[in-house]
This record gives C-alpha cells, structure tokens and sequence, in this order.
C-alpha cells in the first residue's frame, strides 16, 4: 500500500513479507540525493542504532539496489524496516497529555524523553526531531527517518555525565531559561525540551495565559437562585 513521498523524494510503502510480517518499504528510481540519503540512513542503522532495534526504532531488514547497464531501465533502491505505527501526536506539545494516566502521569511523554536521550548517549543526532518522527507502536514511542541524522559529541552528556530527566537542569515545570551552561548545551536536546512543553512556557506565552484568566474572572458571574428560570446578574 503506497502511503506517501517525503520531501527526500523517497515514496514510503506498507507491506506484508512472506512470513507475515508488517514492514515499511522505502523506495526510491530518482538520482540525486535520493541514493545517498538511503545509503547514509542504512548505515546509520547499521553503526548507530542496532541496540534500539524494536525497542525504539525499527528493526532494519536491509538495502536493496537494483541497477543496469541498459539506458533504459531505471536504477532503484530501497530499505526494508519494521512497521512501528502512526504519528502519536501532530505537535510535540500535544505529547504532554498523551495517553496520560488516570493519575496524570505522562508515560509515553516521559519514554519519549528517555528514548532521545538514548540516541544522544549512543553519539547520534536525529536532526529532525518532530512530530511525524515520533510514532506510537503499541504504546510505546518509535523515532524513525534517520536521512539527516548524524555522529554527535553531546555536550549535555559531557555536563551531566547521565542523560536523563532526573540529571536535567530544569525540572518539569521549571523554566527553561536559554542553551548554555546553566541549562542545557545540547542545540537538539534543548529544542526537544522546549517543544516537548517539559519546562514552563516562555514569557509571552506566560503573558497571555494570565490576559486570559483575568479576563475570565472579569465576566459577570451568574447567581442561580432555588428557582431555575430566575439567573440574576
């Protein structure tokens, strides 16, 4: 089943194997960076990610090229991976409510964190650390579409010595002030953070939540007396 084209131009497809199983098909016949993107992302797989296979990426089943010596025949490449799901969220911000419990604890919020922190403990960055990227598969998140992700020397994990949300600077609910020695000094991470809504929002956005309240409290109350067709302002 064809799903989509990304803006590298590969088109993504989901299909069944012979054993049954359900895997996403990247394909590509253009030139350009379509090749060496998929090269570059196989590899990736191959030097980077193989301790997260199934937990928090999928599992890769390979490169395939196709090419020929006639003009006329166009040359093709794909990779095969395990399918892991559906976008969770259209935003990162929505992830702080997602499938929260009864208690109000943000589970696969919180995986999502430790799944990114992972990454950068094994010396990669994703790159495009948004939405589409994030996907649920049964529960728990799946990062995938690792074309721009490269080797990084995360300068968090060399402050903290531990990634993880216990060793962050801020808090959940604290603010977040700026990239630096005193919060986070990790570009990605400290984007991902922000987005994620792990720490207060900015200002502004402060400013506008408490316009709001006092405009609320300002509305004339309703005083509803025994007889319910009599509201008195």
């Amino acid at each position: 089943m064809y799903l989509k084209e990304t803006e590298n131009e590969h088109h993504i497809f989901r299909a069944k194997t012979s054993a049954g199983e359900d895997v996403i098909i990247k394909f590509t016949y253009e030139g350009g960076i379509a090749f060496p993107r998929l090269e570059h992302e196989s590899q990736i797989y191959l030097d980077y990610l193989k301790p997260l296979w199934g937990v928090h990426v999928p599992k890769f089943y390979g490169l395939y090229m196709y090419t020929s010596s006639d003009i006329y025949e166009l040359t093709c490449a794909c990779i095969i991976l395990q399918y892991c799901g559906e976008p969770a969220v259209s935003d990162l911000s929505q992830l702080e409510d997602y499938c929260s419990d009864e208690y109000g604890i943000k589970q696969f919020r919180n995986d999502t964190m430790d799944m990114v922190f992972r990454l950068h403990s094994l010396g990669l960055e994703h790159d495009e650390l948004n939405a589409s990227h994030i996907l649920d598969f049964e529960g728990k998140p799946f990062l995938v579409d690792f074309t721009g992700a490269e080797s990084h020397c995360c300068l968090a994990l060399d402050d903290l010595g531990e990634l993880s949300r216990d060793t962050l600077p801020a808090k959940e609910g604290e603010i977040l002030r700026h990239i630096g020695r005193d919060s986070v000094r990790c570009y990605e991470l400290w984007m991902f953070i922000k987005s994620i809504e792990w720490c207060l929002p900015g200002m502004s956005v402060m400013k506008r939540q408490m316009l709001k309240l006092i405009l609320s409290l300002q509305q004339p109350q309703l005083n509803i007396t025994e007889d319910p067709i009599v509201a008195r302002v």
